[in-house]
């Protein structure tokens, strides 16, 4: 394939788990794409565990950003400043390609399409050793059930066999091109998504304020409407504490939402949609009683056969709690 672009692949780092994120530098060496159409970006935060020098190890372009510890989406932005070539795939160090031709399966759509300004893989997806956060994850398109009852995920759930975002106006055997709206937008930019670095240009102005999200609202409102959702997996590994991921779900709604009130261009929940309302009384309800989640549970084991399915009443009662009292803390805050 001699028309294939040149990637810039982004990924912000801070003290990375080292085998994983070994194998994903191996995963990507070994893609089957020419090398010289690539670059790794990765901007640290002041790593202390050798991510750093396991990045020169697999010949990445390195800025290290020790005053940026916590402001992963600066970092984000510039890297995405830093890259050259024509199209951005942004890759976070937990993020793991499913395939030796990842690449240019997610490349393909650029290709056949001009109008076609982000790609990115349909679904999440496991490997039966991983955690059963991880495992969870994939068989419902989301490690955040919110994202799920919302319909905000860009992904869809393993065993669905059709994409269901957007408005489908092509498909091939190999992806589905899908335009969207701003009532219709998913949560894009992040996990294995590429996009086209001279669109991202036009709106990556501050990295400051940059949040992912809000740049493809931006890229939407200039006329990039157009993805290919590729018939594909990424597979995105998840803590294994419940725990732990959701006092980190809790910590992005307080940094990214409740700390830039009427601020944000995107929003996962708007007070103002009505689908968006009747959505989040569902989702509460269901996380409430258990009953409709128990279901999901036992309807995806009788198809596969893993305990991660029964996770979902657990983990929905969790983040609706999680986010109930991140709420109300917000709510009194603002009124002291």
């Amino acid at each position: 394939m001699s028309n294939l672009p040149s990637i810039s692949i982004v990924t912000p780092t801070w003290n990375s788990p080292l085998p994983l994120f070994e194998r994903v530098l191996r995963t990507l060496k070994n893609q089957e794409y020419p090398k010289n159409l690539l670059e790794h970006i990765v901007i640290d935060a002041g790593s202390v565990n050798n991510t750093i020098e396991l990045a020169k190890k697999y010949g990445c372009d390195i800025t290290v950003r020790s005053d940026l510890k916590i402001q992963e989406q600066v970092r984000a932005s510039l890297g995405i400043k830093k890259a050259k070539n024509d199209i951005i795939l942004m890759l976070q160090s937990d993020n793991i390609p499913t395939s030796k031709n990842w690449l240019k399966e997610m490349v393909q759509p650029f290709i056949d399409n001009k109008k076609v300004f982000c790609t990115f893989s349909a679904y999440n997806d496991y490997e039966k050793n991983m955690s059963i956060t991880t495992r969870y994850g994939a068989f419902f398109g989301a490690g955040d059930p919110t994202l799920y009852y919302l319909g905000k995920s860009e992904k869809i759930p393993l065993l669905q066999k059709r994409y269901n975002k957007g408005n489908i106006i092509d498909e091939t055997l190999a992806y589905w091109l899908v335009r969207f709206t701003k009532n219709t937008l998913p949560t894009l930019g992040d996990n294995g998504h590429m996009f086209l670095r001279s669109a991202m240009n036009k709106v990556n102005k501050d990295p400051n304020l940059y949040v992912h999200l809000d740049a493809f609202v931006d890229m939407l409102n200039q006329g990039y409407d157009t993805c290919g959702v590729i018939k594909n997996s990424v597979i995105h590994v998840i803590t294994p504490s419940i725990f732990t991921y959701a006092k980190r779900r809790v910590q992005v709604k307080q940094t990214f939402y409740d700390g830039r009130r009427g601020k944000r261009k995107y929003l996962v929940f708007s007070w103002r949609s009505g689908k968006d309302v009747l959505n989040l009384i569902k989702f509460t309800i269901f996380s409430l009683t258990f009953i409709f989640p128990l279901y999901e549970s036992i309807k995806g084991y009788i198809r596969i056969r893993d305990k991660a399915w029964f996770l979902h009443p657990i983990i929905c009662f969790l983040i609706i709690l999680s986010y109930g009292q991140s709420e109300i803390v917000w709510f009194f805050r603002k009124r002291s």
